[in-house]
Formats: structure tokens, sequence, C-alpha cells
């Protein structure tokens, strides 16, 4: 499905749950699922993408497809507290949403080597900053969350190139800042979709 088309049907496509747009919901269709990837990777396609970053926690679910549409790999960013093997890498987030932080924690030998090679193990001197970073995930409100992933990136001495994002909730210069492309905007998606089942998920940051 091209992109343009994706994103004339998405806002009646998302559906509402409890007055709010459901992206669990949306990954329900499978025409949809099939989408997404290659649509949120299209804006990146000829910017040399060696790797997605996701965070948690729908970031892994839509950030595996793009992660396919581009022939990458795919690399966690986990929320805190989770279990991360090797996590060397943390940084707390400004509040989100909620009013509250959140701390990501990550592997810098996930991002030192963009062959896939990590015999060095926790953190080699060798091959950092050879990753060219794509955040993904499925919301975008403050931009807490991917500014936090963002420095995650930058830390392991890696190279941020951008973000994809289904659904807009931020303001223009949080998108400008973040070098964020989104599918949809939340108002879009307000004015024309109907309800759904009882409340299943709520928004990321």
């Amino acid at each position: 499905m091209d992109i343009s088309v994706l994103r004339a049907v998405l806002p009646a496509k998302m559906p509402l749950v409890n007055d709010h747009p459901d992206v669990a919901g949306l990954l329900r269709d499978p025409a949809m699922l099939a989408a997404l990837g290659p649509a949120l990777a299209e804006p990146f396609a000829d910017l040399n993408i060696t790797a997605v970053v996701a965070p948690e926690a729908r970031g892994p679910i839509v950030g595996a497809l793009v992660a396919v549409s581009l022939g990458v790999g795919l690399i966690l960013a986990r929320k805190d507290g989770q279990n991360h093997p090797g996590a060397n890498l943390s940084i707390d987030s400004d509040p989100t949403w909620r009013g509250r932080t959140q701390r990501f924690v990550a592997r810098s030998f996930d991002l030192d080597r963009a062959d896939g090679d990590h015999d060095t193990g926790y953190g080699s001197d060798t091959g950092y900053g050879s990753h060219r970073g794509l955040i993904v995930d499925d919301w975008i409100t403050t931009g807490s969350s991917i500014r936090a992933v963002r420095d995650l990136i930058c830390k392991a001495g890696a190279t941020y190139v951008g973000a994809s994002v289904i659904v807009n909730k931020a303001t223009p210069a949080t998108l400008a800042t973040l070098k964020a492309s989104t599918l949809v905007d939340f108002d879009a998606i307000m004015d024309t979709s109907t309800s759904g089942p009882p409340k299943e998920s709520e928004p990321n940051e």
C-alpha cells in the first residue's frame, strides 16, 4: 500500500476505545499490519539506516516491521526493571505525558557494530559509531521517550538519524527537533474513528 494511501485511510481504520485511539486494535487488521512497516520505513529508505532502535512497550512490535522492511536488525531500548541481560547504558527521560520520568536501558554492544558481529562482548572499544539508528514507536506526544532513546544511541557513539511514528500528538517544534516522521495526526483520528470494545492500551510518549 502506498504511503499516501495509508495516510488517507488510517484515520478511519484506527479504532477508538473509551474515546481513545487504540494502536493495539489497529494491529489486529492484517492489511494494516502488512502496510505499516513499509510506510514507516519509506521516509528513511535512502538514509543508510543500519539498525532500528525501539523503545518499550509497543515500539519493538512496530519496530520489527520496519526493520524487516529496511533489511536491518532490531535493537531494544527496554524500560528499567525488565530483563535485559548485559544492559550497560541507561538514561532517564524527561517527564512523559503521565508526568513521570522513565528510565530506559540498552546495551552498547548492540550499537557498536553494523555487521552483527558482537563477540567482542560488553561495550567493545572498537567499532563504536558504526550504526545509523532509526527510532520507531507507535506514538509521540511530549517526545520524551524518543528523546531519551536518541540520547542512548548517541551515548553509545552511534548516529541518530530520526524517528518514525504511527500517531502524532506532538508539536511541530518537537517533531522538527527529533527529525520525526509520522503517519497520522491524533486530531484526524478523533474526527473519523468509531468506538470499540473496552480499553486495551495507553499511548506511549
